[in-house]
């Protein structure tokens, strides 16, 4: 497998570089200093020493070149170095490495003591063509289904963790995705999504359009060797905004396993600085015992949470044009853990942010949020 996804790269490289190309050359650099407090499950994370505070840094640069061979065809890359001081682990943080929505092992660690953990890897890696009826795309991409502000059930490709404050970008998958334009409105996509092994591989189409001022989506696939149908929406409910989704997802060989995982949310534009939002998550996938939490796939990125019932609600009020504050929290409703975020963002340059910000978790012994320490963190992103 991974012979013939680097020999078609490097066809469509080859045969591409006989046309007149252009470099389109973008990026940033990142950098969240962080002070982690010990949590109370601290024996989970292996802490025996007295330490109360760990200092925790991560800077991340990513490069984001475009080759373009003509209006239609072009080359994406984005590839990232970064480098890890950390006295605690935080798998959130430190990242996984190679996806189970990656065929390829494109990422590297080059050093890993003494607290510090170099590496990089390419992140997204594909080759765009768009025809008049369609658009193709071949290679690690992102792909982007799902309408939920905090959580995307249909996104079976590269969901986020909401918890994870240092992470910004969505990790591509090894895919071919062909969509084709049926109208303004209308379009149907088809994902073939490349893993390790053929018959692990992930297959999926959807069809959007618009009805009644509402936006619609259907979805079908076979995922993780289960049957996934699903669909979303977004409109106008009065003059707020208005979004739902869910999934139903069907295991032939193992019933027990079939599940539902469905979002509802609504968000305001109070005024021209204050917006606001709450989004509620029904996830069957997870389950109300505190005991039979599986947080070895939720530390894998395979899944954003391990409870049943949550609800979020976020909040931004931009107080001058080059400052913006933002609050929220979040709550298992079954165990009655969460946390609560805050922070301030001060644009000082167009390419320049600077932010600081904390999150707050509580919970109760071997609840949801219990694992996760509280952290304070000061963010600076320089664009170019």
């Amino acid at each position: 497998m991974k012979i013939k996804f680097y020999l078609v790269i490097f066809f469509i490289v080859s045969t591409s570089l006989t046309a007149q190309v252009t470099l389109d050359f973008s990026g940033y650099l990142y950098d969240v200093p962080t002070f982690y407090f010990k949590p109370a499950s601290a024996d989970f994370f292996g802490l025996e020493d007295n330490e109360n505070i760990y200092p925790m840094n991560l800077t991340r640069l990513r490069l984001r070149p475009t080759l373009n061979f003509s209006e239609n065809s072009r080359i994406t890359m984005q590839y990232e170095a970064n480098l890890l001081f950390s006295k605690m682990p935080i798998p959130l943080v430190e990242g996984t490495g190679m996806t189970n929505r990656q065929a390829l092992d494109l990422h590297w660690r080059f050093y890993n003591k003494n607290n510090f953990t170099a590496q990089h890897f390419i992140d997204i890696l594909y080759y765009k063509h768009i025809f008049d009826f369609a658009e193709v795309v071949f290679g690690r991409q992102v792909i982007s289904w799902g309408v939920g502000r905090i959580w995307q059930p249909t996104d079976l490709f590269n969901p986020i963790n909401p918890a994870n404050f240092s992470k910004l970008e969505k990790d591509g998958a090894d895919a071919f995705s062909a969509k084709f334009f049926i109208s303004d409105f209308t379009d149907f996509e088809l994902v073939c999504n490349f893993r390790e092994n053929q018959k692990d591989y992930n297959y999926g189409a959807r069809f959007r359009t618009n009805f009644s001022e509402y936006d619609v989506s259907a979805m079908a696939g076979y995922f993780d060797r289960k049957v996934i149908v699903g669909g979303d929406f977004t409109g106008n409910f009065f003059n707020a905004g208005l979004r739902g989704e869910g999934i139903f997802s069907y295991d032939p060989d193992s019933p027990d396993s079939n599940y539902v995982r469905a979002i509802l949310g609504l968000d305001y534009q109070f005024t021209s600085e204050l917006y606001g939002l709450i989004e509620y998550q029904f996830n069957g996938r997870g389950t109300a015992c505190k005991d039979c939490y599986d947080f070895d796939r939720l530390k894998r990125g395979e899944i954003q949470n391990v409870g049943l019932n949550y609800v979020t609600v976020q909040s931004n009020y931009q107080i001058h044009p080059l400052v913006t504050i933002n609050a929220g929290a979040m709550l298992n409703i079954n165990d009655l853990s969460g946390y609560f975020n805050a922070g301030v963002t001060y644009s000082i340059f167009e390419s320049l942010n600077l932010s600081l910000g904390g999150m707050y978790f509580i919970g109760s012994e071997k609840d949801e949020f219990w694992y996760y320490p509280s952290a304070v963190y000061l963010s600076g992103q320089w664009f170019y």
